[in-house]
């Protein structure tokens, strides 16, 4: 049995009969990165209908349909397959990971049983084999240098490639989580400097 000290808001501890521990997590505490998130999605939404109005102005007051048609297929469809596609659903991703978004960290002897649904879906499963894990490892996935939209996540390594488990969350539950999962696993803990974003040397 692992000693665990009090969590973090968002975690609950449940002890089952087949398993030693299951951590079960909903994602929250972070409402800048959020409200940075929803900004973001609609100044991309207001982006690409500019772009199409100024497209489809274009293509009303040019003959040549050729031209529009080229216009069309070489400069508006990567327009929103690159603005649309890696931007607004990244940001809707995001917004809907912390509005229902849940994790669950079910650890047996062999192995961490990794969950994560997004509503009714099962968005990702993974089964970690305890005896692979090399370290755990906290990392920065948003924000910059005294940036108060940073936000922090956390990987496992293992001999063969890495699980992301953890992200867009506090630097303090990341951390906490982090010392579970490496206690578990016998593991080192490697932590991020939470002022610079590179690896503290304690």
């Amino acid at each position: 049995m692992l000693p665990i000290i009090p969590p973090p808001k968002g975690f609950r501890i449940f002890y089952l009969p087949k398993s030693d521990l299951l951590l079960v997590y909903r994602p929250n505490g972070m409402t800048y990165l959020l409200i940075f998130s929803v900004i973001c999605f609609f100044i991309w939404i207001l982006f690409c209908f500019f772009i199409a109005t100024l497209l489809i102005t274009s293509f009303i007051l040019t003959q040549d349909y050729l031209i529009s048609i080229l216009t069309f297929l070489f400069f508006f469809i990567p327009l929103v397959l690159y603005f649309f596609a890696a931007k607004i659903f990244n940001q809707v991703y995001i917004i809907l990971y912390f509005f229902l978004g849940k994790l669950s960290f079910k650890f047996r002897f062999n192995c961490l049983i990794f969950t994560k649904n997004i509503g009714v879906l099962t968005n990702e499963r993974q089964e970690i084999k305890r005896s692979k894990i090399q370290y755990v490892q906290q990392v920065k996935t948003s924000g910059f240098k005294g940036n108060r939209f940073a936000s922090w996540g956390l990987l496992i390594k293992t001999a063969n490639r890495e699980y992301n488990l953890l992200s867009y969350q506090s630097y303090d539950k990341t951390k906490w989580l982090g010392n579970i999962i490496a206690a578990w696993a016998k593991v080192k803990y490697l932590q991020l400097s939470k002022e610079s974003g590179v690896r503290s040397k304690s």
